[in-house]
């Protein structure tokens, strides 16, 4: 989800650089924010008032942000857009695709620590794919292609 969003606004970043955009810079603040919720769980600090506001409001963040982006990346690469299905069918179908995908964690098979396990599996199965196969190709990137360009027009035109 990450690279697919940081890839629409790569043009002219060196490999190097994509690298820190799609996997350092975002997990910061995300270990940031867990590293808070482990210490006070583990000091079992009672949260209540400000603070305990602050950490729900940057939590509801967080997933609206996460959410957001899996609805427009979802819905790009699956070509379910507005135009396509109508707006009314397009706000519901993406109800219920995400109330679905909540629902799975509620299930007892399945634990987030699993899926997340997992995720970093195929991370870093594809890292050793690429130093073992790609790595001459890779090596030689030095910027994305010029005709990657960033057209402020669509963005002006949306608003």
């Amino acid at each position: 989800m990450i690279g697919q969003f940081t890839s629409r606004f790569v043009g002219g970043l060196k490999t190097y650089q994509v690298l820190l955009a799609m996997l350092i810079f975002p997990s910061i603040p995300i270990a940031a924010w867990f590293a808070v919720l482990y210490h006070y769980h583990e000091a079992g600090i009672a949260i209540d008032g400000l603070v305990n506001f602050a950490m729900v409001f940057v939590g509801i963040v967080f997933v609206i942000n996460s959410l957001d982006s899996l609805i427009r990346l979802y819905t790009d690469n699956l070509n379910l857009t507005v135009k396509r299905m109508g707006k009314r069918n397009y706000i519901l179908f993406n109800i219920v695709a995400l109330s679905l995908l909540t629902l799975l964690f509620k299930l007892d098979f399945l634990q987030i620590q699993w899926v997340g396990a997992i995720v970093i599996g195929i991370f870093f199965s594809c890292f050793a794919y690429i130093l073992i196969q790609k790595y001459k190709t890779v090596r030689v990137i030095e910027t994305s292609p010029k005709e990657n360009t960033i057209d402020f027009q669509k963005i002006e035109s949306v608003t």
